[in-house]
């Protein structure tokens, strides 16, 4: 058996679309896996077993990235076609069953997925290697609590800035006598944010993961107690680490991309989202600073006194 997933070449809705790749892949547990995806999501992808390949697409002018992809999966006679992209592809290629994605406007996106699909797809994973995880477990005390912290992310209107955070990461040092910070994003956003974010913060207590792979990346998040950051692919990928999040909205719709599921907490900005929707937005501006350290630390103190009690 033979099933292509056609993914996005976003961070986050590959994410977002692996409760349905864990559904058919734990359906037909023998079958043979291609993936056609991004190059910024498919290291994502790498640790599924049973794969054939990774099929990296980058877009060019005129769609013709989709006459490269074609060429490469027409010859084969698919079993099943899974298409997050609501492509003309999964229309040519030859399948005995095609699923597609149908995108809608109003409701999170995990519930646009079990509309178009017929199934839950909730149960976002991504898969770590042994290696990764033995790496973590070697590394990380588990005596200490242990923060994610994100700062970055691909819009600056939606990024909280690196000033906070350190606010915070001070704030939840004076309150726990054994706590680290994990700190992860790529490394331009280190360029970025490192100098501010670490700032009067004893170098001890900080776990610097930037330009980290994001599977590695997730082997952390799963042995640690709290994710705090903006929306971005890995706000999602925390919680398909099984996480606690605690995610910053502003001029972003939390409703379709907040993280999904009760007991995560999203902290919006003063201003709802449909303020911003009318909004001319200043791309070079964040619009977070009604967000405020000491209402971050709340929540995430209460998070982490959940898991002591």
């Amino acid at each position: 058996m033979k099933i292509l997933f056609i993914c996005s070449n976003l961070i986050g809705d590959t994410i977002l679309s692996s409760g349905v790749i864990n559904h058919f892949i734990n359906q037909n547990q023998e079958a043979k896996l291609t993936f056609v995806v991004g190059p910024t999501a498919a290291p994502l992808l790498k640790n599924y077993k049973n794969i054939e390949n990774i099929i990296i697409f980058k877009k060019r002018k005129l769609n013709l990235h989709w006459l490269d992809i074609f060429q490469k999966t027409y010859s084969t006679k698919w079993d099943i076609v899974v298409d997050f992209r609501s492509s003309i592809l999964s229309l040519l290629l030859k399948n005995k069953k095609k699923y597609i994605f149908k995108k809608l406007h109003s409701i999170h996106h995990i519930e646009q997925l079990n509309s178009s699909f017929g199934f839950e797809c909730s149960n976002l994973f991504i898969p770590t290697s042994d290696d990764e995880a033995n790496k973590v477990n070697n590394h990380l005390d588990n005596s200490f609590k242990h923060v994610v912290i994100f700062p970055g992310g691909n819009w600056t209107p939606k990024l909280w800035s690196a000033e906070n955070y350190n606010e915070t990461m001070k704030l939840l040092i004076d309150k726990y006598d054994k706590i680290k910070f994990i700190l992860v994003g790529s490394l331009k956003e280190k360029n970025k944010f490192y100098d501010q974010l670490i700032k009067d913060i004893k170098e001890d207590l900080i776990i610097d993961l930037f330009g980290y792979n994001l599977t590695l990346t997730s082997a952390y998040m799963k042995k640690s107690d709290v994710f705090i950051g903006n929306d971005s692919g890995l706000m999602h990928l925390a919680v398909a680490s099984e996480l606690r999040v605690i995610s910053l909205f502003g001029p972003t719709n939390d409703a379709v991309y907040g993280p999904y599921s009760d007991k995560n907490i999203v902290i919006r900005t003063k201003e709802n989202y449909d303020y911003f929707k009318s909004l001319k937005i200043n791309e070079n501006k964040t619009y977070m600073s009604s967000i405020k350290a000491e209402t971050v630390f709340k929540n995430c103190e209460k998070i982490i006194n959940d898991d002591i009690n």
